[in-house]
């Protein structure tokens, strides 16, 4: 809630006035109307896991609620946000021996059992 109001610009007891029935004002509205439409753009790229991203500094430095708090467009920030989740749920699909030597158990032993000759 508390990051909600910060991007709308307005304190969290408004934000909880809202949600209770009363009605933005103003340029609240317009706020709210542009955060939609952004929002449903995201929605509509189907950006895997966005929650995990929102507060990464991955936009120059900046993350998304941050972007989200200024008057810039976040829409502009979609393509290299959704590269970044697809990448990441990539790197999750892959099996975590992708790229290492596995080695047998008989190789293990074979070394526990030179290491422990070689102290002998």
């Amino acid at each position: 809630m508390s990051d909600l109001a910060s991007v709308l610009g307005v304190t969290r007891p408004t934000v909880y006035a809202w949600l209770a029935g009363q009605e933005p004002k103003g340029e609240a509205v317009i706020r709210i109307q542009q955060l939609s439409r952004a929002a449903d753009k995201f929605h509509q790229a189907n950006i895997i896991r966005l929650d995990k991203l929102v507060n990464r500094p991955i936009l120059n430095g900046r993350s998304l609620l941050d972007i989200l708090r200024t008057d810039e467009d976040p829409v502009e920030a979609l393509a290299t946000i959704k590269a970044i989740a697809d990448k990441e749920a990539q790197t999750r699909r892959e099996p975590k021996s992708v790229g290492k030597h596995l080695r047998s158990l008989d190789d293990v032993l074979g070394e526990s059992s030179v290491a422990i000759y070689e102290r002998s």
